[in-house]
């Protein structure tokens, strides 16, 4: 299952669940004020590799960010 990000619409808490695909949060209760029904978030998402622009990670310094010509 992913991880998703909800808000609590009454209070604003946020909150980290692993949680079925599709399912919107309407069955999530806050743990902070006990209000059911969070609103899904858009989050970002996290990778592991070369830590952007020229010379960044791993790449070597002529790296344009690409990395398919430095490795």
């Amino acid at each position: 299952m992913p991880i998703y990000e909800f808000r609590c619409p009454c209070c604003g808490v946020l909150t980290t669940e692993l949680y079925k695909m599709g399912e919107n949060g309407e069955l999530l209760t806050c743990p902070n004020c006990g209000h059911a029904g969070l609103a899904k978030q858009i989050s970002g998402f996290a990778s592991l590799g070369v830590s952007g622009g020229p010379g960044g990670g791993n790449c070597s310094p002529r790296c344009s960010g690409n990395c398919a010509g430095c490795h």
